[in-house]
């Protein structure tokens, strides 16, 4: 098993993967969390803006400051309104910086960011670092970036530490230097970063850039875990079913399996449904079995749409449904899934089930 670092163009500092359980673990955005007092949610979390503070029309952003299409599908698209002189201006607070960070005003957060980091705002200036790091609102530049990590982290914001460690361990804008992150880790994590707690946990359990201690690594896993993050819960699902332990605990493997399923993640939807079809730590129960798969594959999961065409072609949790069925085959197929018994299964289809199972297909904007 080895950890090894990773791009990824959605999350800002990238990713960590554990050959062991196979789990991702997505570094969210720095500012997945607000700062201390402001309601905590954000674009990593789910792109919904909880205080009230509107951005004056005056403030409305140019096209470059509306938020990139990744971004838009998690927050609300700016707009520009007549009359901005009718309008207060925004009060320049920490707030206020990080509401027009979230809605994708990044001119005006990157504006009030600057002017309160230089005060000495603690919150503003890992917002700053964030802002340079991704490119937001000003060109990117992830050596600026992390020296405004540096000035937070030396007052011990746990999101600038997280930042700052992830910065030392990828050797981005610092010189590489892993003990350096891991003691960054581990003081986001005593204050509860999940995503610090995450990436502690999964060194830990790997064993190579600190001292294996599997009982410390499932300690800081379900930290983060029970703080609702979809990769932790999935992780220790994993960890509970595999050869770490002389006997599996199938028990809190489902049971995790489950929190990462309703939290929307498709592996462990996927994942979960098996357990239910087998009944490997759950009680065997084929029609909320394929509920959870269906679910994983109208996702766009391929190997849930295999599975899923499987138990719709052999009527597993309802009665059977061939040309369902097809259509979830040749999503898979085009995928690049290849399945012998379901090729088999659509050869022998009637010509009319074929049709329209093709025609089903191309109606659907589902996919």
């Amino acid at each position: 098993m080895k950890v090894r670092l990773i791009d990824h163009q959605c999350d800002c500092l990238g990713l960590i993967r554990t050959g062991l359980v196979g789990s991702i673990l997505a570094f969210a955005p720095i500012l997945g969390a607000q700062p201390a007092g402001a309601a905590e949610a954000g674009p990593a979390d789910t792109g919904k803006v909880t205080n009230t503070i509107e951005i004056a029309p005056g403030d409305a952003p140019q096209d470059k400051e509306i938020a990139p299409h990744k971004e838009r599908e998690t927050l609300p698209q700016p707009t520009t309104r007549d009359n901005p002189f009718n309008v207060p201006r925004l009060e320049l607070t920490r707030e206020a910086a990080y509401s027009a960070y979230q809605r994708g005003y990044y001119l005006t957060a990157f504006d009030f960011a600057t002017r309160l980091a230089g005060q000495g705002d603690v919150a503003a200036q890992t917002l700053l670092g964030e802002l340079y790091y991704r490119g937001l609102g000003v060109e990117r530049d992830v050596k600026e970036a992390a020296s405004w990590f540096e000035l937070a982290a030396a007052e011990k914001d746990a999101e600038a530490e997280f930042a700052l460690g992830l910065l030392y361990a990828r050797g981005q804008g610092v010189d590489k230097n892993t003990d350096k992150a891991i003691e960054l880790f581990e003081k986001a994590a005593a204050q509860g970063q999940k995503h610090a707690q995450f990436n502690l946990g999964l060194i830990k359990l790997e064993g190579q850039l600190a001292r294996q201690d599997l009982n410390e690594a499932i300690d800081l896993l379900t930290q983060s875990a029970n703080q609702g993050l979809a990769d932790a819960q999935y992780t220790l699902a994993n960890i509970y079913r595999s050869q770490l332990f002389p006997t599996p605990e199938l028990d809190k493997a489902a049971y995790w399996m489950l929190q990462a399923a309703k939290s929307g993640f498709a592996d462990a939807q996927l994942e979960y449904g098996l357990m239910l079809f087998s009944g490997k730590g759950v009680a065997k129960n084929y029609d909320m079995s394929r509920a959870w798969i269906e679910q994983a594959a109208k996702s766009g999961h391929v190997l849930a749409q295999n599975r899923l065409a499987r138990m719709l072609a052999r009527g597993y949790g309802a009665p059977a449904d061939p040309v369902k069925a097809a259509e979830y085959y040749l999503l898979s197929k085009r995928a690049g899934k290849h399945d012998d018994w379901l090729e088999n299964f659509f050869t022998q289809l009637p010509d009319a089930d074929k049709q329209k199972a093709l025609a089903d297909l191309s109606d659907k904007s589902l996919w």
